[in-house]
């Protein structure tokens, strides 16, 4: 069995306050033996980029997992099965998602779903949203588990001995927005195989609200000069 490592960065004060580390907590109180991590590390009170602290811990931990999965603190992971899957899905991919997109065209605005064409046969996976405090809603992207050019960061799981034969990290040029598709794009560029699987996740943010955000632009500009 892998040995996997879960990572999260939060701006709370305690990991406990996160729905990610409650919904952790449930998984370990199944009675299934493929429901636990090995690890789980929270970044708290947390102010540095994803990027900067994703590769803190891969420089620090690389060595002492095959798996490593980092996932944003506001999701809710509802998958008793979800340690058999990582390891089933690395068999196959360097990186995995549970959603993404194939045929990535760079342009603006510089998001993976718009830029891999919009919904429509190039988008794969799927990826359950809160509604409110009691309804929740699946979004399908497409046919999983599937190779893809680019995963959504929210749940970004790396097989740790691929990343470091080809000496990949992820791109700390971005802090948060662009991240994901940046450092997919040079894993791709390494030869690093990605794709998506069928992983069931509650993610509480709707994703970007307002394209005019002036953190969003500052990094799409970035981004749009690095990969155009």
């Amino acid at each position: 069995m892998s040995h996997i490592a879960l990572v999260s960065c939060t701006k709370q004060q305690y990991k406990e306050e996160t729905l990610l580390y409650k919904s952790i907590i449930e998984l370990k109180n199944n009675d299934d033996p493929y429901c636990a991590f090995d690890y789980v590390h929270f970044f708290t009170n947390n102010t540095k980029g994803l990027s900067q602290r994703y590769n803190e811990f891969i420089k620090n931990n690389i060595d002492d997992y095959d798996i490593i999965t980092f996932v944003h603190d506001d999701v809710y992971i509802d998958d008793g099965k979800i340690a058999n899957k990582l390891e089933s899905a690395h068999e196959k991919y360097d990186i995995v998602g549970v959603a993404g997109g194939l045929n990535l065209s760079i342009r603006q605005p510089a998001l993976w779903h718009i830029m891999c064409g919009g919904f429509g046969p190039n988008l794969r996976g799927f990826a359950g949203h809160y509604i409110n405090n009691e309804q929740v809603s699946i979004t399908n992207f497409g046919p999983t588990p599937c190779r893809t050019a680019v995963v959504d960061g929210v749940f970004f799981s790396v097989k740790t001995k691929s990343i470091k034969e080809k000496g990949w990290n992820f791109n700390e040029n971005y802090t948060f927005h662009h991240y994901d598709i940046a450092s997919c794009i040079d894993a791709n560029k390494l030869k690093l195989k990605i794709g998506v699987w069928p992983i069931l996740i509650y993610h509480m943010s709707p994703g970007l609200s307002d394209l005019n955000d002036t953190i969003f632009l500052q990094n799409q500009k970035k981004f749009i000069e690095e990969y155009s």
